[in-house]
């Protein structure tokens, strides 16, 4: 009898925290925090259906696919549309994420040079081999394969989720509850700002990029229960 929780499942949580934490951290805090305590609760409303359902459907739909193990969102796209459709969604596909990889580099690349300059004098050239380095590692954990990306995913929330639980201890002495309520009138620039804060709640909650070596991994413990 297979156990119901086990360190994986652990991982995997993490792992899946991870690809959604950065932009939840870097841009929505500001963006919400920027457009008011009415903003924040209709977004929180809708975060969870946006988040939740589109994630369920991309799973059904590279799980359903008649493909080999592992190929994946690619080969769940051309088992539906043939392969030239196919070759199309996933050059869109890869134009999207390649966009959201260069954000995360810049800002990983900014908070590094951050750091250096107070030690070192940053140039052009030295910003220059921080990007590439920075690129590099990123790429040279992937390529090490699943199980070693997982783990070091994993293991680098553990530390920001204890910043973050410190940080929010820390500031409960400043917290100002008159501004959530002072705020909450519904006026067109409102309006307008719930809808500028769809994408970037959308974009903070999105853990498109490791569904489908979720997927994989779940049909894979699925049939060695079945056959178990």
């Amino acid at each position: 009898m297979s156990k119901i929780w086990s360190k994986e499942e652990t991982l995997w949580s993490f792992a899946l925290y991870g690809t959604a934490v950065g932009a939840g951290t870097l841009f929505l805090p500001i963006q919400l925090g920027s457009a008011g305590a009415i903003v924040l609760f209709i977004t929180a409303l809708v975060a969870w259906p946006l988040t939740y359902w589109p994630h369920k459907a991309l799973s059904q739909f590279i799980l359903s696919a008649n493909i080999a193990p592992g190929a994946g969102i690619t080969g769940a796209v051309n088992h539906y549309y043939g392969k030239k459709i196919g070759s199309l969604i996933t050059g869109l596909y890869f134009l999207a994420f390649f966009v959201v990889v260069l954000i995360y580099a810049v800002a990983i690349t900014n908070s590094l040079a951050e750091q250096l300059s107070r030690h070192v004098p940053i140039t052009s050239q030295v910003r220059a081999l921080l990007s590439l380095g920075v690129v590099l590692v990123l790429n040279l954990i992937f390529l090490m394969g699943r199980h070693v990306t997982i783990k070091v995913m994993g293991f680098l929330v553990f530390p920001l989720i204890a910043c973050f639980l410190f940080l929010s201890i820390y500031l409960m002495g400043s917290w100002q509850p008159a501004y959530l309520t002072s705020q909450m009138q519904l006026t067109p620039h409102t309006f307008h700002q719930i809808w500028i804060s769809i994408p970037v709640m959308v974009f903070a909650f999105s853990h498109t990029p490791i569904i489908s070596t979720f997927c994989y991994r779940s049909a894979g413990e699925i049939r060695r229960a079945g056959h178990g």
